[in-house]
């Protein structure tokens, strides 16, 4: 669907795109089409969050994907269930529906067009168990966003949502796509994003919890050193057992400890 045909389909619905959001509605065909070949073939069953007017669905279905989607909005969704008959068309919010209750479960393949508004946490979402057969996802990130999720060497951009999803998933930053190829144009440039499970976590399941917890405590104040961040929740002492059993100089600072050396620390927080 074009841009003329998205504004009169949302004059239609008497809906209008949600800029707080960072709502914009994909408008050219051919990006809708690169993006669905990046999940051929197509095994197990798909979930697409925030289908919108359906721009991506239709070209996922065009490829032969059993796709469930799952928007929020009311009348969007009964467009939905109207026009594209072949997809089972759920309304709900991503971040707040147990994955179970999604028809489909669990889901092999995910992709989204994310709102901006929410791409972080459902980033985070999908590192959850209950997504956890998920073996990639094809997502159009904001670009910042983008650039922090890739991140994993350390510099600016490194910190607490690469962490987050490094146990899970490798990322690789694809191609950009035009802020002419959406309507409204957003303000802001846009990547799409593949995510791959990693066939072995490098973590260990029983430590996610406490990984996560070092790791937000570690990047609570970006320009101090790490030892200092750490005592604020484990005390200097400890803070100091942590580090040394890791092998991490204490005088770093958070971005220029690998990934791997956060999951040594998580170890020694148990031990």
């Amino acid at each position: 669907m074009n841009e003329a045909g998205v504004r009169a389909t949302l004059k239609l619905l008497g809906v209008s795109p949600d800029r707080e959001l960072g709502q914009n509605f994909l408008v050219n065909p051919f990006l809708a089409a690169r993006i669905a070949a990046l999940l051929d073939p197509p095994e197990g069953a798909l979930l697409e969050i925030g289908p919108g007017l359906g721009a991506l669905t239709e070209a996922l279905l065009k490829r032969g994907h059993r796709v469930t989607a799952l928007e929020v909005s009311h009348a969007m969704s009964r467009y939905l269930t109207g026009h594209l008959p072949g997809v089972r068309v759920v309304q709900g919010d991503f971040l707040k529906t147990d994955p179970r209750d999604i028809p489909g479960h669990p889901f092999a393949l995910v992709a989204s067009n994310l709102p901006y508004s929410i791409s972080t946490p459902a980033l985070l979402r999908l590192c959850e168990p209950g997504f956890g057969t998920v073996s990639r996802a094809v997502l159009m990130l904001q670009k910042e966003v983008a650039l922090r999720l890739e991140c994993v060497s350390g510099g600016r951009e490194y910190g607490r949502l690469a962490l987050a999803v490094w146990p899970h998933f490798r990322v690789s930053v694809l191609f950009e796509a035009s802020p002419w190829e959406f309507f409204p144009r957003p303000e802001v440039d846009s990547l799409v994003v593949l995510l791959e499970r990693k066939a072995v976590s490098p973590l260990k399941p029983e430590l996610h919890g406490r990984f996560l917890k070092l790791v937000k405590a570690s990047f609570s104040a970006r320009r101090k050193k790490i030892v200092n961040n750490l005592a604020r929740a484990y005390g200097k002492e400890r803070s100091l057992a942590i580090l040394g059993g890791a092998g991490v100089d204490p005088d770093l600072r958070p971005e220029k400890v690998a990934p791997e050396d956060f999951a040594r620390m998580a170890e020694e927080v148990g031990s």
